[in-house]
């Protein structure tokens, strides 16, 4: 029986040994396959990065995705999805991020190329997959809070703030929680807060203990028991600006402005001192102007710091900005402005389309407006901005016809500008302009406003038409210059798969940037890109155009993506990239384009799109047969105007419009070109040649062209 006993045993070990023998070879001809796919990987990369410094962007994603499919790097995906972010396509980026934590998901540990300490040497070891997700996460998340989605930043935080075990300890975790915090309290998402206040406590972070509780009181609207705490933080005596005493200075005047204290507010707004940055300063001398009734003053503060941040030409929009149209609403509605109000409102739910705050004050606004129309007996208050009127002294001119500019503002709104029985282009919120005949002699104009209750006003004016050969009198204008912006958009890659996703309206929007960048007087820092939006996306974008234009600014608007026409409704959409096939309450009607384009105070705006169906923007007045008139007199002028790659018709993803528009601009040896020149003479008659498409230029009216043409200037 022993001996029987001990043969068993020694097979056993026998078997066990080979067991891991083989198990052992599996595993060396495993490494040995993945280090073979791990250096292949590493070329493809390489080459990616280079064609990233190269601004080749199709071909760095194309290299890069080949590169993940072979083995996942740990951070392969950094470069790219920053620079992605950079150029304004956050989905883009965010998904490059995705699709990396995804391939780590799929292996429970990949290899990761480190120094060993020795000599420098560089080494290929396993490392857990879950670690790498983890920093991959927190960088997806610090990068969107800094300048992508703080929803998407906000959903990763809490992923990471809740995988955490020990301590909140290093900075990284720590801007993580406090930019959590701060989203929380601006989204006034109490259940999000309590979520993190226990994380705090199970982490024993004593800070964040604090000021989670305190958020979360403010909140509740518990101002008194907020200020308790916080003064009595202040009382205690022996800490510094990085731990509770710090932090109670910065919340104090919030939790004043809450209960309508307006004395202590100013009072703790001077103790403040240096602890807060310029932008947090102005929003609380903005709420501190607002519960002193100075309600111009705030409107001017909240303005100014709802600027974007830029580093290096790379605009950074404030976080929680919807707070910021809120509180400007309310500044208008306290003048009366409710036109404006409304519009901010309205702003702050693009940015946040629940927010509770903003749904109130429209539906107050709504029951003002009700009221206001009822007891209204007053017309609008006429002022004329163009031609200056020089204190009602008569206007000298020349030419066959003026234009005239100006506001009838009116808490009711403006319903309608006749001048001389001619209804001219006019807002809600009370600025018009038209272009009027001149003849010979003396003309006099009437201007008649009409406003949302019925109520009347008039103003009369004259312009004295001088012969060509008599210089007319001159006036002291003194013309601001303008600055050129540019917006570039494109669709490229499409959530739902019957919409077949394109390949080059990222690259063409590259190179127009790139053409008017370098050639002509556009520069970094006026110019906006949109990549692979989503249709709040492209909302958010026009409402930070529209706080940056002046009245004196020229702006170029460029699209590339699918277009669509519903021959039953007669209308064009746009479709972004989240639109479904199905759906057209997902796509984007060029009425409400329009309607955008008209919101933008420029003076001169160029719509260039090469989509499907973009002819139909027009559905007004298309080219005219009759010269430009001269470039003085065009740029005096308000004026819309629009090129499109095609008319109703589709247009292919290789675009021959864009080959040409490029080559025209590229090849322009004119000071001064006009849109509609360059068109004749540079695109319409060699894309029609070269392909099916018909290109179109004209005017657009719904959105406010008065006349002239928008103008490139070079270097």
């Amino acid at each position: 029986m022993i001996v029987n006993h001990t043969f068993k045993s020694i097979a056993i070990t026998l078997f066990c040994s080979l067991v891991s023998s083989v198990i052992l070879a599996q595993d060396e001809d495993q490494k040995k396959n993945d280090k073979e796919l791990y250096r292949s990987s590493e070329v493809l990369y390489n080459k990616s990065v280079k064609a990233l410094r190269n601004d080749d962007l199709v071909e760095s994603e194309k290299l890069y995705y080949q590169s993940l499919k072979t083995y996942p790097i740990r951070f392969s995906a950094h470069s790219l999805a920053i620079k992605k972010m950079e150029i304004g396509d956050v989905k883009g980026a965010n998904k490059i991020w995705d699709d990396l934590i995804s391939a780590l998901n799929s292996k429970p540990q990949v290899l990761y190329e480190h120094a060993t300490g020795i000599g420098g040497f560089m080494k290929l070891s396993y490392e857990s997959s879950a670690d790498f997700i983890e920093s991959i996460r927190r960088i997806k998340a610090n990068e969107n809070f800094k300048k992508g989605d703080t929803r998407v930043a906000q959903k990763e935080t809490m992923i990471i703030l809740q995988s955490i075990k020990g301590s909140i300890n290093t900075d990284d975790e720590k801007f993580l929680y406090n930019q959590a915090v701060q989203v929380c309290f601006f989204n006034d998402d109490f259940e999000s807060m309590k979520i993190i206040h226990e994380i705090a406590k199970k982490a024993k972070y004593n800070r964040g203990i604090f000021e989670t509780n305190v958020y979360g009181l403010l909140i509740e609207k518990k101002y008194d028991e907020v200020i308790s705490i916080l003064n009595n933080t202040l009382n205690s005596g022996g800490e510094n600006f990085m731990t509770s005493k710090g932090l109670a200075k910065t919340i104090l005047p919030l939790a004043y402005y809450g209960k309508g204290d307006t004395e202590n507010m100013a009072k703790s707004l001077e103790d403040i001192g240096r602890l807060q940055n310029y932008d947090n300063i102005s929003y609380y001398k903005a709420l501190l102007a607002l519960s002193s009734k100075q309600y111009e003053s705030a409107i001017a503060l909240l303005t100014e710091a709802m600027k974007p941040g830029v580093i290096l030409w790379v605009k950074y929009p404030k976080p929680a900005i919807h707070r910021f149209y809120i509180k400007r609403a309310e500044a208008y509605a306290s003048l009366k402005d409710y036109i404006n109000a409304k519009r901010d409102y309205e702003a702050a739910l693009v940015y946040n389309p629940n927010y509770q705050s903003a749904l109130d004050g429209l539906a107050k606004l709504e029951s003002t407006k009700i009221t206001n129309l009822k007891t209204d007996k007053i017309g609008p208050e006429i002022k004329i901005l163009e031609p200056t009127n020089m204190r009602g002294l008569k206007i000298v001119a020349a030419g066959k016809d003026i234009m005239i500019k100006g506001v009838a503002a009116d808490p009711s709104g403006l319903k309608s500008i006749v001048i001389n029985s001619l209804t001219v282009f006019s807002k809600e919120e009370g600025d018009f302009w038209g272009n009027i005949a001149l003849i010979d002699g003396v003309n006099k104009y009437e201007i008649v406003a009409t406003d949302m209750a019925g109520n009347i006003s008039k103003q009369v004016f004259e312009i004295e038409k001088v012969s060509s050969d008599v210089a007319p009198i001159p006036i002291a204008v003194i013309e601001k210059p303008g600055k050129n912006y540019a917006m570039f958009i494109a669709s490229q890659n499409y959530d739902d798969a019957s919409i077949p996703s394109l390949e080059n309206p990222i690259q063409d929007a590259i190179k127009l940037k790139l053409v008017l960048k370098n050639n002509y007087k556009l520069y970094e820092e006026n110019i906006y890109t949109l990549f692979n939006p989503q249709r709040f996306d492209f909302k958010k974008k026009f409402l930070e155009l529209r706080e940056a234009l002046q009245p004196e600014d020229n702006l170029v608007i460029f699209y590339a993506g699918h277009g669509i026409w519903v021959d039953k409704e007669k209308k064009g959409y746009w479709l972004f990239t989240d639109a479904l096939r199905n759906d057209i309450n997902t796509w984007v009607p060029n009425k409400e384009i329009l309607n955008m384009i008209a919101e933008l105070p420029s003076r001169h705006t160029l719509l260039i799109t090469d989509a499907c169906f973009s002819g139909s923007v027009f559905k007004t007045r298309s080219i005219g047969s009759d010269a430009p008139p001269a470039v003085r007199e065009m740029s005096e002028k308000i004026s819309r105007v629009a090129i499109t790659s095609g008319n109703d018709t589709e247009v292919p993803d290789q675009s021959v419009f864009m080959k040409y528009l490029i080559k025209a601009l590229n090849n322009n040896k004119e000071k001064y070109l006009t849109a509609q020149k360059m068109f004749i003479n540079q695109i319409l008659e060699a894309v029609m040649t070269e392909s099916k498409t018909e290109p179109r230029y004209g005017t657009l009216e719904l959105a406010g062209h008065v006349g002239g043409d928008f103008i490139f200037t070079k270097k």
